[in-house]
């Protein structure tokens, strides 16, 4: 119950934050190659994150992933979880990247990645100082489920 707490503060920090706005000195056509240029590392380690992790079976690999790719304060979460694998019908079959946004908060910046499956399901990655920090998915639990549709709404990208 205390990480699930945690970790919809988290979802609510990051939904608020999403909101804000960017500060950046930088001139327009430099921000936005930057960006683009970040934004594409991301969206590489968000994909990696579904296919080396999310989908994967082997425990060891899952670990290996949490050490190198996930963010210092969220690898006590991933590395138990990397201890039971997902099942089946619940993995994202031949995962693409559907569409990223830029997100910034007072601590860090990246991205939120947003990622389709063949059989019809989603994943958002919430990827900060190029690190994997949370994954969202869609919920039966109703809070949950909100705070998904939160997020999600960031996309253009249709369901």
């Amino acid at each position: 119950m205390k990480n699930f707490t945690k970790f919809l503060s988290i979802l609510f920090a990051a939904v608020i934050i999403l909101s804000g706005c960017s500060n950046n000195n930088a001139t327009g056509s430099e921000k936005e190659a930057a960006d683009s240029e970040e934004r594409a590392a991301d969206e590489k380690l968000a994909l990696s994150y579904v296919t080396d992790y999310y989908n994967n079976g082997k425990k060891e690999e899952r670990l290996k992933f949490v050490e190198e790719s996930v963010h210092p304060d969220m690898q006590g979460g991933y590395r138990t979880n990397a201890k039971s694998a997902v099942s089946e019908d619940q993995m994202l079959k031949d995962p693409k990247v559907a569409e990223s946004v830029a997100y910034e908060d007072e601590e860090s910046e990246g991205s939120l990645v947003l990622i389709q499956s063949a059989n019809d399901k989603e994943m958002i990655v919430l990827i900060t100082d190029n690190k994997v920090t949370l994954d969202f998915t869609p919920s039966p639990n109703a809070g949950s489920e909100d705070l998904y549709q939160d997020v999600r709404s960031e996309f253009k990208t249709a369901k």
